[in-house]
Parts: structure tokens; sequence; C-alpha cells
């Protein structure tokens, strides 16, 4: 056999020069006939998938073409030399000069067809294959007749190097992967141009025989034809015997089966707003793909650590403050989890806010010329017949709007909603883009009485970042930035971004040490962030930003269970400073610019007035300030109930619940702590400290004393003396523990 087969050849050797010019005769008598062929049948476009990719050309998901498969066209250069090798040796050895059909395949077609008695051998070349791909015909002699002179076509049409790329964009190789690229990143999850010669040879097989040689089923009938195409190689010399002996013998290293959704809740909502209706072959979203997995295994992690509190989800936002872009959206604890709902994205769904919407009320406070030093009234108050309650029932008297933020206290932003306007608040809102599902709910939407999106208040607090400017989010890259809008002044975003900075400003409620502080907090404000849970514990937020991203964390179940009384500082918070950080690695934490509007100046602690006399003012306080004129805020701003005292003296440290502990190895006078009031607003003199109804000191201003820890359970209270040693008032009792290490 290999002698007579060696003959034939030799035979149509010495007539090649014949046969070619028959050959060109016959390729212009074709194109006279019937015409080169039409160029407009050649679009690739109904084979190509659309690629969804992530912000640094990752993968997230792959959407099937009109024709049901995946492929992603590309040029003859992006394609491995190896793969294009590996093919001509394979499928069409004589490409580069043939004129579309070949007649040595063909007799050699001929030739086995005869010995095995079938029809099992085409000897079709890579440009008869393109034209069978381009036009299904049947089997026949009449089908193969116009394949060949579509081949013809081809070849007056086409260059040599068109018609192989046109070949390899096409060519069908199994996992429903069409052209080399898609076959590439479906078998070993990389380009084309990437290949390696064994991967390169492995897929050049492929064509043939996807079913026949698919390495999944068959492997090793997958390797042996691999092994088969290596050897070609070496013989025609393209690769060493070396080289093709090592190809042979690597393993197959496919990737799993299956296209891989990343992101899933994000390529969702790009679905379903028609994004990747307009995509073409690709698209490139804000996606973060590394981040995005990191925060999703830990947002798992952190929900099995709160199993105890009857939680079942959680989601995740983070943006980039300085274009909107969402580096990562998680919205379920695992999508596609039918049991909890999964697929569902709490990002994107209305969920109450709880007290995340409070820095805009104090915002519009702001703009209107309060500083954080301004005095407000924290007691029990009715507003035509609204009541909000306090979240600890402990009402703190009052207090500076430093304190009544940091510490959300519930009041004092019912009262500045008031005075700044419901309708105020609402359009600021607007302003931001925080769409709600509920509206009109009046002095309720101070405390959260109202259900808004994640993402949308992610990008509200992206905004105080941005010094007050606004544009949208948006999950695809941008080409150009959109106008920002000044929804708010620079100083006003500022000052809130001040207050939500201070961990001092939260002790009174949080405690010394959160979750919430960030690296060199207290000594530049670096990181500012606000909680939120909703009224029975239906949800828990924690929303915050450096300079450069912000985070926002949802804890809750899809269902509107209420959690055993989970608290945001404990359900969202924890999590929200592991992205936190995550989402910094590699930057710096920068402190927040202060605007040139905004000084630090001496005010008075009672009024909150900036003053410089401190004969007039028993206690000046370092705060800042704006250049803004000043607005009184703690005007009566509803009706007292009865029992509660404007006037009343109020403990600010230490504060209800607080556990101290005893360090045996220090001496003992080193461990002291400051007993401390809140600003008073009235001309005292002295005041009078009584420890589990011993007086233990007697002051003037600022009314500070040092304590030095004794073990025990603790009552304090301060009591305002006048001249003649009688109490004019007293403040609340406050009790503590200290302990022994």
């Amino acid at each position: 056999m290999p002698g007579v087969l060696q003959e034939l050849q030799a035979r149509l050797g010495s007539f090649r020069k014949h046969w070619r010019i028959a050959l060109a005769a016959a390729l212009v008598l074709a194109a006279a006939l019937v015409g080169s062929y039409p160029k407009e049948r050649l679009n690739l476009e109904p084979l190509t998938s659309t690629v969804i990719y992530d912000r640094d050309g990752r993968v997230l998901y792959e959407r099937r073409s009109q024709l049901g498969g995946y492929g992603q066209p590309v040029r003859l250069t992006d394609v491995s030399p190896h793969l294009i090798a590996a093919t001509l040796s394979g499928e069409d050895a004589h490409f580069r000069w043939h004129p579309g059909v070949d007649p040595i395949g063909v007799a050699r077609a001929c030739w086995l067809n005869l010995r095995c008695r079938c029809l099992g051998y085409g000897g079709s070349t890579i440009t008869q294959q393109l034209a069978k791909l381009l036009d299904r015909r049947p089997r026949t002699l009449w089908g193969k007749a116009l394949e060949t002179v579509d081949a013809f076509r081809l070849e007056v049409a086409l260059s040599k190097d068109e018609i192989l790329e046109q070949y390899l964009n096409r060519a069908y190789y199994g996992r429903l992967a069409y052209g080399v690229e898609a076959a590439a990143q479906h078998f070993f999850g990389k380009r084309a141009r990437d290949l390696s010669l064994e991967e390169a040879a492995l897929l050049a097989v492929l064509p043939r025989g996807p079913s026949r040689y698919d390495p999944d089923r068959h492997p090793e009938a997958a390797r042996e034809r691999r092994r088969h195409v290596l050897r070609v190689m070496a013989d025609r010399g393209w690769i060493t015997e070396s080289e093709s002996e090592r190809a042979a013998a690597a393993p197959l290293g496919l990737s799993p089966r299956g296209i891989e959704r990343h992101a899933p809740h994000a390529v969702d909502y790009l679905e379903r707003t028609g994004a990747l209706a307009i995509a073409g072959a690709t698209l490139h979203t804000t996606i973060d793909l590394r981040l995005q997995s990191r925060i999703a295994q830990r947002l798992r992690r952190h929900l099995a650590d709160l199993a105890t509190y009857d939680v079942d989800q959680a989601g995740v936002v983070v943006l980039e403050n300085s274009s909107g872009e969402v580096l990562a959206m998680v919205g379920s604890r695992r999508y596609g989890e039918d049991a909890v709902a999964g697929s569902n994205n709490v990002t994107l769904s209305f969920r109450p806010p709880g007290s995340t919407l409070k820095p805009f009320v104090y915002a519009l406070a702001f703009e209107q010329g309060a500083n954080p030093s301004s005095p407000i009234l924290d007691a029990p108050t009715s507003f035509a017949g609204y009541r909000p309650r306090a979240a600890s029932g402990l009402h703190l008297g009052r207090v500076t709007l430093r304190a009544a933020l940091g510490n959300s206290l519930n009041v004092p932003a019912v009262r500045l909603a008031r005075q700044v306007g419901v309708r105020r608040v609402d359009a600021l809102l607007r302003q931001l883009g925080v769409e709600r599902q509920q509206t009109g709910r009046g002095l309720a939407v101070a405390l959260g009485g109202t259900s808004v999106r994640l993402v949308d208040l992610a990008n509200a607090y992206a905004t105080l970042a941005r010094g007050g400017r606004h544009f949208p989010w948006t999950l695809t890259r941008r080409t150009e930035m959109p106008t920002a809008q000044q929804v708010m002044s620079n100083e006003a975003a500022y000052l809130v971004t001040h207050v939500l900075a201070d961990p001092s400003a939260r002790r009174r409620q949080f405690g010394m040490e959160t979750p919430l502080d960030g690296p060199a907090s207290g000594v530049e404000p670096v990181l500012a962030a606000k909680t939120g849970t909703s009224q029975s514990f239906g949800d828990n937020l924690t929303i915050g930003f450096s300079r450069e991203v912000t985070v926002a964390v949802w804890v809750g179940n899809f269902d509107g269970r209420p959690m055993r009384s989970l608290l945001a500082m404990k359900g969202a918070a924890p999590l929200w400073a592991e992205v936190m950080r995550a989402a910094m690695e590699g930057r710096q934490w920068l402190r927040f610019e202060q605007p040139a509007g905004i000084r630090e100046a001496s005010v008075c602690a009672g009024s909150g007035k900036v003053t410089e006399d401190a004969q007039g003012c028993p206690r000046l306080l370092r705060e800042l300030v704006s250049d803004r004129e000043y607005l009184p805020v703690a005007d009566d701003g509803g009706h007292l109930q009865s029992g509660a005292d404007a006037s009343a003296l109020v403990v600010s440290y230490p504060y209800d619940g607080l556990r101290a502990i005893v360090d045996p190895l220090l001496p003992r006078e080193q461990q002291q702590i400051l007993l401390e009031l809140e600003p008073v607003g009235e001309q005292i003199q002295r005041v009078r400290w009584e420890l589990d109804e011993e007086v233990i000191g007697e002051v003037t201003a600022p009314f500070s004393l040092r304590w030095t820890l004794q073990p025990g359970r603790h009552s304090l209270r301060a009591l305002a003396v006048s001249s003649s040693g009688e109490t004019t008032k007293a403040s609340r009792p406050v009790k503590f523990d200290v302990e022994e290490l």
C-alpha cells in the first residue's frame, strides 16, 4: 500500500505543472460564469456570542450567539502560530499553493475510499471546508460539485490568509464553541494567541470529528490524533522531534466543562436593563472579579458566624468614588440557592434603610449654617402626634449635633428634619439618586421610614466623599465622565464626613472601639461610616467611605423575618470593615480634604456659638465651623412630653453599661477615667460629683474630674450647686462596672 500510494503521488507530481494550469483555467471559468464569492455572506456576526468582561479583562460570562453557540472572531494575527501550523498539518498541508482544490488530496481520498469500499475520506481542502461551513449542502455528488465551485469563488474573492481566518473563526470544535478563540477559552481558559504547542495540536484535531475526538468523552482517541498531528508537523520540519514527543506526552489539561457565571447578580442586572442587547461582541463592566470573589467568600463566612441570630442573607456593594463605577455587587449569600432565594439581588431591592438617611438631614442643617457644636435637645417629644423613640430607651438631654449624629439619636434627627423641612429632605434624596418605594412618610423619613436600594445609598454616601458632587453609579465602563451635579455644598458634606469619621462622637451609644474605626482614627479622619437597624430587627446596614471607595453592607432575611435582636454594629459592621480593608488594599489611606470654608474655632459649649469670650462662656470648645451664618437648632421643635427637662445635666462619660478593667500589673494611680458632662447652656458655677451617693469632688468649668478606678458596680451622678452650696439640678444616674483583670 505505501509503495502504490507513493507511486501515485510521484505520477501526480510529474503532471503538477499541467493540472495547475488546468485548475487555474477552471478557476477563471468558474469566476466568469458565477463571479467571485459574495463577501456579505462572510459576516461572522451570527456566530458571535456576547462576552462580558470585568474591568481587567477577565471573563465574567458569555452569552450564546444567535445560532446557539459560543464564538469570538479574531484576526489571524491573534491566533497562536502553533495552532495555524497544526491545523494546516492535520487538514490541508498544501493549502498555501493549491487553488481551492488539492488533486493529491482528492487522489489519496479516492484510493482510500476504494480500499475500504466506503466514502469515509473526502480530501477536502480548508477552502472547500469553508465553503461547506458557509452553505450546508447534502452529501451528494452534485453537492460536492457546488462546494468545489464555491471553493474556486472563495479563492478569487479572498487571500489565503483571509480564507484561513474565516475557517478558523467558523470551525466547530465541540463544547458549543465555534472558532478558535471560543475553543481556546472553553477548553483551556485562555486566549487563542496564548495556546501552547500541545494545546494547539489538540484543538486542531477537533474540527475533523468534534464527537469522535471529544477529549472529555474519548481522551485516548484525542491523544492519539494529537500525536499524529504533532508527528506530521515534525516530518514537515515545523517543529523538532523532541518538541513533538514532549507535546504528545503532555496531559490534556482541560478546563472544567460548562460556563461559569461570575458576578451573576451584576450580569442579571445588565441583561434585564438591555445592556447586553446593544453590547455587540463584548461588554466591559466595572466589576473587579478578584475583589468580588473575596467579598463573596467573606460574606458567607460572616453569615456562618451569625447563625445563632436567625439571619440567612447579606449583600455588599463597593463603589469607586471618583467614577461611580461598581467594583463589586454581591446580591445574596449564594446565587441560585433556591432555599433562601439566592438569585434575588438585595443591592437592587427596596429595603428599609434604618438610620442611614440621617446624615443627609444633618447635611441640610449644616447648609443652613448649623455647626457640629450646635446644641439640640434629645428628650421625649411629640411632633403633631408622631413620637419617635430612643433606640436605647434613654434620652441624653441637650447635646451637640456632633454627638446627636455620632450616637444616631432619633429625636434630634426628627427635630432637624422638621426644621429644615421634609420637602427639602425628599428633594435632596431625589438629587442624590436615591429611588424610594415609599414616599410621603413625613418626618419618619429621618429615621428610615421608607424603602430604598442599597446601591443608591452607596452612591449617596460616595457623594459625601466627593464633597457633594453627584453623578449616577454605573456597571459598565465609562468612555467619558458625566457632568457632576453639586447637590450640597462641599462644606456641608465635609462636616457630615468629619462627624461620621469621629469615634469619640459615637462612644456614648457604641463604646470606645467599634468596627467603624479606621486606621489612624481619631488623629486624621480617613474613614467615615454610619450604621442602621430597621424596626423589629428586620434589616442591618452599614455604609461608609474612604476618599477612594464606598462600601455598603446589608444583613437580614429576604422574607422580612426579624433577626434575634441583632444590631447593625454586630450584624453588618464587622463585614463592612472586612470589605473596606479588602477594597483598600493597594490604595493609600488619605485624609478627607478640609474645604477652605471650614475652620476650627472656639465655640461656647452651651450655645454652640463662635466666641473667644472666656468670661461670658463657662466652657469653650474647639470645633469645626463654617463661614455661613449661624442657625440655632435647639428650639423646641415639638412638644416636650411631661417629665422631660430640657436643661438637665447629662453625664457624657462614663456611659450606662460601661465595663472598665483594672490591670493588677499597673499602678492603681495610673488607671483613671475622666468624668465628663455634656455641654451645658446655662451659667453653672460649680458641679459636684457623687459616686455611690458619696461626694468625690466639686469642680468648676469645664466640670471634668479624674477618678481612679475601683472594682465594683457603681452609680454616678452630677449635681449643679449654687454659691451657697444648694443643689439646683442633677443628672440622671449612670450605672457602670469596674472589674479586676
